[in-house]
């Protein structure tokens, strides 16, 4: 018996054919070459009758432009210190929920609450001093219209009387700025809202214009989206637009309610705020795009649930003349027409094919 010798660029070519016949099988394999129809060649022409049949038509789709942007609430609050002091207490946490005029932290102020307490006795001296000048006065004009003292010393009790009343309202100012910078030590809401940073702890020390606490109103939470000036005579105060946060399932109605009258030089684009529907369960932050349509084209829509997916695959089942055929078609994005899932096919159906339904 004669033996078969394969020289080494006869092996190398072998070697490739059965790799490019394995690929072949495998792709075979991915397209479903080898699942019977029979099941499928076997259903009944007639279903219209039960509504089991699709008719494929093209359909008016609104074509958008899609715009970056963030939840940002109108109405945030970034608490500072105004003196230098030793952080006494804090009371809340980042995330807590408050009310107008909840105490939030408190500063060391035992110096002070002693500074009132000497201002309020500078002013109850100088109060007194006040009175007995009053007092001299009253006497001193009496003895002048009687001509028992001279005019000049009326003048001079007068002058002593003003003085004294200057130094009560010195003193009173002084009360008042004591307890002004007594009540910088105790921090509240300024309304109801969440904290959203907390910032010091407990024996730091708080320096005059160092941020402290950060909350905001989270009902005052709206959409922030820069735009191009291209689209910008698109859109109009009180329109209903679509964003779609990465944080939600479900597309947020918004209200534009702001439109920034200059470009940003940079970028050439302009600053759009809207109101959303919804706040529950959103953060100042989150990530989202803006759709602003732009114009509408005619596309392909089927129902979502009428394509098969297997992999990276999909399939519809199409009405021949012969049966139903497994066909492989290419989608696109999905989009909601009255509460119905339906997805764009780009390529692979025709107006007027029929799809069984599943």
């Amino acid at each position: 018996m004669n033996k078969i010798f394969l020289t080494p660029v006869g092996r190398l070519a072998l070697t490739i054919m059965a790799a490019i016949l394995f690929l072949t099988l495998i792709f075979l394999w991915l397209a479903g070459a080898f699942v019977s129809k029979v099941a499928e060649q076997s259903r009944p022409l007639n279903m219209t009758q039960n509504g089991q049949l699709y008719t494929v038509s093209k359909q008016p789709l609104a074509e958008y432009r899609h715009f970056s942007g963030n939840l940002q609430a109108r109405q945030q609050t970034a608490l500072s210190a105004r003196i230098t002091a030793r952080v006494a207490e804090v009371l809340v946490e980042a995330g807590d929920s408050v009310k107008a005029g909840d105490v939030l932290l408190r500063l060391d102020n035992d110096d002070l609450s002693a500074r009132v307490r000497q201002q309020e006795q500078a002013l109850a001296s100088a109060q007194a001093r006040v009175n007995e000048a009053r007092s001299q006065y009253q006497r001193t004009t009496a003895l002048v219209e009687q001509g028992l003292l001279p005019a000049a010393q009326r003048d001079e009790v007068r002058a002593n009387r003003d003085t004294a009343e200057a130094e009560l309202q010195r003193s009173r100012a002084a009360l008042f700025e004591a307890q002004t910078s007594e009540g910088f030590s105790i921090m509240t809401a300024p309304y109801n809202g969440i904290i959203s940073q907390r910032l010091v702890n407990t024996g730091d020390t708080a320096t005059p214009g160092a941020l402290l606490l950060t909350l905001y109103a989270p009902e005052s939470l709206r959409f922030e989206a820069s735009i191009s000036e291209s689209v910008l005579g698109l859109l109009q105060f009180g329109q209903q637009l679509q964003v779609q946060l990465d944080a939600s399932q479900q597309p947020l109605r918004a209200t534009v309610s702001e439109i920034e009258p200059a470009a940003d030089t940079s970028s050439r684009s302009f600053r759009v705020r809207l109101d959303i529907n919804l706040t529950e369960g959103l953060y100042p932050g989150m990530f989202g795009r803006l759709a602003v349509p732009i114009g509408e084209r005619d596309a392909v829509l089927i129902p979502s649930l009428l394509i098969e997916q297997r992999g990276q695959l999909h399939y519809v089942q199409v009405r021949t003349t012969a049966g139903f055929e497994r066909r492989l078609i290419r989608p696109g994005e999905q989009h909601l027409q009255d509460g119905q899932a339906m997805h764009e096919v780009l390529a692979g159906l025709a107006a007027g094919e029929q799809l069984l339904s599943r």
